[in-house]
């Protein structure tokens, strides 16, 4: 089985960054997922440390434009690691994931 990831597509990581398209590409490929019965995960950084995308703020919200779905999974980071004191290793081993397809403000 399989998941798709989405990682830190925040309002606040684009204010200054745009990227081209983003919302059609990572739409698409989310549809597929949720299409075949595959996990889409969206995992949002809490940067309380760090002093900005703090929880709950506008900055902190899933990019507005993203198709999300009562089905996905969302999950609270506080390091540049998903996995690091997250429940996200418990969910995919739960879920039986063993393939991931990562999609994060880099990659697109």
């Amino acid at each position: 089985m399989e998941a798709l990831l989405i990682i830190d597509m925040q309002t606040g990581l684009f204010l200054n960054t745009p990227r081209f398209d983003a919302k059609t590409i990572i739409s698409r490929i989310s549809s597929y997922f949720r299409d075949t019965d595959k996990p889409v995960v969206f995992i949002q950084h809490d940067g309380t440390r760090e002093d900005y995308l703090f929880h709950g703020s506008p900055d902190w919200e899933v990019l507005p434009d993203l198709i999300k779905s009562e089905t996905d999974m969302f999950i609270e980071k506080t390091a540049n690691d998903a996995f690091y004191r997250t429940g996200l290793n418990s969910y995919l081993q739960q879920k039986g994931i063993e393939n991931k397809w990562n999609l994060d403000k880099d990659s697109i």
